[in-house]
């Protein structure tokens, strides 16, 4: 464990480093906010209510899942470990006493702990402008529900751009599954509208997928909507991390036996 935890130091340190841009990047997701307060704004004009939530609960929900955006660091990572993969410099994992998925696991997490310090100072300027149309959590209880179920969606982010990275063992260019990736996340996490939108028989069958809890559900809880569902999600999740867990073990080691480690 003591590797890992190094492992995450270096990442930590690294981003210390570079404020300015750690700073602007805390900003830009949440300019999704804005954006969102337009476009409800109108659609609310005729409504008091759309899916289940009033305009302050969805202008509230555009704020959590923003910010659980924000706090995946693990995306931009992918780019970093194709490169390596492709310029040979993979090699370095192999020869040291530690595992290529603990080390980008540790090396995400400590990202995500140093961008949620900042990210919160930017929470809570918004909150406090925006403090009319927002709402606060529903319970101590689903807040600490939110947090847990956002943490085991995080995991699982880190784990699903972990396998997308090891597709540069098989090919030379992953930019197209990577986006198509992220598209279909941030479509079916609910970041880009909540998934209470879709037909009910939609969501029954989404709830079995681990993507309805990543963005979507943490949000809800906190709006004090979906309750009866916890347990349900905890299970979920849990299946999914383990299974995204052992197909990662097992595509590395099938990927590393055709692995040269010369570079293009």
């Amino acid at each position: 464990m003591g590797k890992y935890l190094e492992t995450g130091k270096v990442s930590m340190k690294a981003q210390i480093t570079y404020r300015f841009d750690v700073g602007v990047g805390s900003i830009i997701p949440f300019i999704r906010v804005f954006l969102a307060y337009a476009l409800w704004k109108v659609l609310f004009a005729a409504k008091t209510e759309i899916g289940g939530m009033s305009f302050e609960m969805m202008m509230t929900y555009h704020l959590v899942a923003s910010f659980l955006t924000r706090l995946d660091q693990s995306v931009n990572m992918v780019w970093d470990m194709a490169e390596e993969i492709r310029e040979g410099r993979f090699s370095k994992y192999m020869v040291r006493p530690i595992s290529p998925l603990g080390h980008f696991l540790a090396e995400s997490l400590a990202k995500t702990l140093y961008i949620l310090l900042v990210t919160l100072a930017t929470v809570a300027f918004l909150a406090v402008v925006m403090r009319r149309i927002l709402v606060p959590p529903s319970s101590l209880a689903n807040l600490a529900g939110a947090c847990l179920m956002g943490f085991m969606g995080l995991v699982f982010l880190s784990l699903l751009n972990y396998l997308t990275a090891l597709l540069a063992f098989k090919f030379n260019d992953i930019t197209g599954w990577h986006i198509m990736k992220n598209n279909a996340v941030d479509f079916l996490a609910g970041a880009l509208v909540p998934l209470s939108l879709l037909p009910a028989w939609i969501q029954d069958v989404m709830r079995f997928f681990p993507f309805y809890y990543v963005y979507y559900y943490p949000a809800s809880l906190y709006l004090g909507l979906k309750t009866e569902q916890f347990v349900t999600g905890l299970i979920v999740m849990a299946l999914w991390i383990v299974l995204l867990w052992g197909l990662s073990v097992i595509v590395y080691h099938r990927f590393r036996r055709i692995y040269e480690g010369v570079g293009n």
